[in-house]
């Protein structure tokens, strides 16, 4: 008989050969909150507006995030920018754990799919379904993993108070960007999936594993409706919009009660 796939094979043990803590040690004093944001051109605005220290980096390969700290509303955060890809963005949130971080918002732009649902809703997951590698590690094969409950009602409440478009549903995250097929999207829209990302479902995961609390939102930016794919709002971004919706998470986050 031959073993089952090796993404099957879960390990539930919380001690690896190579551990966050190995590589990363917990800072004194930092910000228990962090966002974690793929709107890298956002991300530097904030960065240039606001007062900022840098409180650690990752850096391995190509990657090479550096870690802020800013005060929003008299509040400490941090700030931290991933790159694109489940795995990659999962090494940052636990790089982030294991330097004292606990709570977490990750925010981004998605694939839209449905017309109900046009550029620039912000979509608050209420699941992410798992059609991607990462989560496979830190949770038993399962066809979702979920966000914190308190904090996606938190944001949905501070982002319809602030005047955005949004709607709740589930995430599909995938790591097949040029494998999204017409089933495979009709599949997804049929299991309740409203918008597609990269990351979603390994965070969601990788943040149940690790019993810290993980808020999730993303925006619409491209749409893969009726047989077709229209990137306008991924290749021309809104700026102003992708300030506003970091802006906002930024203060959502901070006013999450501290776990500590």
């Amino acid at each position: 008989m031959k073993p089952e796939p090796p993404i099957l094979q879960f390990d539930s043990s919380q001690t690896a050969v190579v551990n966050p803590t190995d590589w990363h040690q917990p800072i004194d004093g930092i910000a228990p909150r962090a966002v974690i944001t793929w709107m890298k051109d956002v991300h530097d605005m904030v960065i240039d507006k606001y007062d900022t220290v840098e409180r650690h980096r990752l850096s391995v390969e190509s990657a090479d995030s550096i870690i802020y700290e800013l005060e929003i509303d008299n509040t400490p955060v941090i700030l931290a920018a991933a790159q694109v890809g489940a795995p990659i963005s999962t090494i940052l949130l636990e790089t982030l754990i294991a330097i004292g971080c606990d709570t977490f918002i990750s925010v981004g732009s998605s694939g839209g799919l449905t017309s109900q649902h046009p550029p620039s809703t912000v979509v608050v997951p209420t699941t992410t379904i798992r059609d991607e590698g990462t989560s496979y590690h830190y949770l038993p094969a399962n066809t979702e993993a979920s966000p914190d409950t308190a904090i996606q009602n938190l944001l949905w409440a501070s982002l319809n108070d602030e005047g955005f478009t949004t709607t709740r549903g589930a995430v599909w995250t995938t790591d097949g960007l040029f494998r999204e097929t017409r089933a495979r999207v009709d599949q997804r829209i049929s299991q309740g999936a409203l918008a597609v990302d990269m990351e979603a479902a390994a965070l969601a995961a990788a943040a149940t594993f690790r019993g810290v609390q993980l808020g999730q939102i993303v925006y619409v930016a491209d749409t893969l409706i009726e047989g077709s794919w229209d990137p306008e709002a991924l290749v021309n971004p809104d700026t102003d919009f992708r300030y506003r919706l970091l802006l906002s998470t930024l203060r959502c986050c901070c006013a999450i009660p501290a776990s500590h």
